[in-house]
């Protein structure tokens, strides 16, 4: 399965209205677009715009967010770019003061 994640980056930056190309968390977001799109940025190796959208926007602060992301890694087969994407975003948590 071919993921398209820069396509996937760029509706989700059209969608947030943001023309600098800074993502914001949305208060209607569920979870899963939170971790859906932290996992686009991961892929797209725009790790200062991950941290911004984990700490500044909050978004790490959600307990939920982490069992999610836990959930869906121990789900995932073993070799993914999801998998590993997901994997990748947790491995920043700690670092992250989470």
């Amino acid at each position: 399965m071919y993921f398209d994640f820069s396509g996937e980056l760029n509706k989700i930056e059209e969608e947030s209205g943001n023309i600098s190309g800074e993502l914001t968390g949305k208060p209607e977001s569920t979870v899963l677009d939170q971790l859906h799109q932290s996992m686009i940025l991961f892929a797209a190796g725009r790790g200062e715009a991950l941290k911004r959208f984990l700490v500044e926007e909050g978004v790490g602060r959600n307990p939920l967010f982490w069992r999610l992301a836990n959930a869906l890694s121990a789900l995932s087969p073993i070799v993914t770019d999801e998998k590993r994407w997901v994997d990748d975003v947790l491995a920043r948590k700690k670092a992250l003061g989470f």
